[in-house]
């Protein structure tokens, strides 16, 4: 079948695009997604009878009919038909946000504040991968002003076949660090491929992106693109945090006096993600207040950068991921801008390849650089249990650290609790 005839069932698809049968429901269309561990094609019927339209599968033995559709390659075709759609949006502004850390919250941030001013459809938490682009650009309304999508990936070449599909004509790097080292192969494969992005704008016509002006990396890699620089004090907005009283938030721009406003985001190192919204929204001429207003009614959600108050401690909450990069910012922040009795408990890092065990040796270290109490869990920070310089309590397991808890309870702290999404390090939250 052709995109084109495809688009056009699509299109009778009232409730829109499912992949998984556990979500499926009436008026939707159903697409037989395999993989390793899994076969979409074998729920094929299953889809129909829970009301979808239609099923497009690549399996042969599962019949065609007028509504089962056979394609040779189900993603293929679920990304060309992303692709088709993207295309009927003629002259909408499509922003494509990569890089190393703070894409999602960067992401919801930028759509907080453009939708002050559009209709704006943004992917749905960080459903930024291979599958999770043409899903969200399937999903945007008829009637959208502004789309954002988030691209992740984890080796050279995803970035550039994620713009393949989503066309942007606008783009954000958070930053170019160090994650996903073993499938990029080292910093300078994390480089080639965050710039993937920027590459792909070099050739559309009237592209732009938005550059933090004091970051070297990013600077270099979007030279020759029309750009607009923030982040620095000739190039505003520059954003700070102000600790009177609460969590606030000011930032400087030209022909403007400096406000300070309440923020529900902790960490210093989301002034950069807090920088591009407002350079972004002010670009297409959301206001100012109304830009204030977004971005301090933003609330984190999904285990980032959150404040969880227990009945023994404060916890701030920054599960969802880690790599060095944001190990590093994190402690360094959490360091500077919280007192009293603290304890960092980190999970270990994962994706990083021969790069691991330097890795995890330089968080412990940090943490004794900056006098924080460190509990680390995972089999990486084991294997540097003894390093000469490091201090602190080491787990293999979050179960082994909360039978631990159980036994000696941790009360009065300030409490850092990160890793990565693997090791799900918020399964500590009801011992703390």
């Amino acid at each position: 079948m052709q995109t084109e005839e495809l688009y056009e069932i699509f299109l009778k698809a009232e409730n829109g695009i499912t992949t998984d049968t556990r979500a499926c429901g009436k008026g939707m269309l159903f697409f037989a997604l395999h993989g390793e561990n899994f076969n979409g094609n074998k729920f094929a019927h299953d889809a129909l009878k829970a009301g979808c339209i239609a099923a497009v599968v690549d399996d042969d033995s599962i019949g065609v009919s007028d509504q089962i559709i056979l394609v040779d390659d189900v993603l293929k075709t679920l990304q060309n038909l992303a692709k088709f759609y993207r295309r009927t949006f003629i002259e909408m502004p499509v922003l494509g946000i990569t890089g190393s850390n703070g894409k999602t919250t960067m992401k919801e941030l930028t759509a907080a504040v453009l939708s002050k001013k559009f209709k704006v459809h943004a992917t749905k938490g960080n459903l930024n991968n291979h599958i999770g682009v043409p899903l969200t650009i399937l999903s945007a309304p008829r009637d959208c002003q502004f789309l954002v999508v988030e691209m992740g990936a984890n080796h050279i070449g995803e970035i550039a076949n994620l713009s393949r599909i989503a066309e942007p004509n606008l783009g954000i790097i958070t930053n170019i660090g160090l994650a996903h080292l073993e499938g990029f192969g080292g910093e300078n494969g994390v480089k080639k491929g965050k710039k993937e992005l920027f590459d792909y704008l070099r050739e559309v016509k009237g592209a732009r992106v938005f550059v933090h002006g004091g970051n070297d990396k990013l600077m270099e890699v979007s030279e020759g693109l029309e750009r607009s620089v923030f982040g620095t004090e000739e190039m505003k907005p520059v954003v700070r945090f102000e600790m009177d009283g609460g969590r606030k938030f000011v930032w400087a721009e030209q022909g403007y006096e400096s406000k300070s406003r309440d923020i529900q985001l902790e960490g210093d190192y989301n002034l950069d993600n807090i920088a591009a919204a407002i350079s972004i929204g002010r670009y297409f001429g959301v206001g100012r207040e109304d830009v204030g207003k977004a971005v301090s009614d933003y609330v984190p959600s999904n285990n980032r950068s959150q404040v969880v108050k227990t009945a023994s401690n404060k916890i701030l909450l920054d599960a969802y991921n880690a790599n060095p990069s944001s190990m590093e910012k994190a402690l360094e922040s959490f360091a500077k801008n919280n007192k009293g009795d603290r304890l960092v408990i980190l999970g270990e890092m994962r994706e990083l390849g021969d790069f691991s065990f330097e890795s995890h040796k330089r968080v412990v270290a940090l943490c004794a650089e900056l006098g924080l109490d460190g509990i680390f869990v995972g089999v990486q920070f084991y294997k540097v249990k003894e390093f000469e310089g490091g201090t602190g309590r080491f787990y293999e397991g979050v179960e082994d650290l909360a039978l631990e808890i159980e036994e000696n309870k941790v009360e009065g702290k300030n409490i850092l609790l990160k890793g990565s999404r693997g090791m799900a390090m918020e399964r500590l939250l009801p011992h703390l």
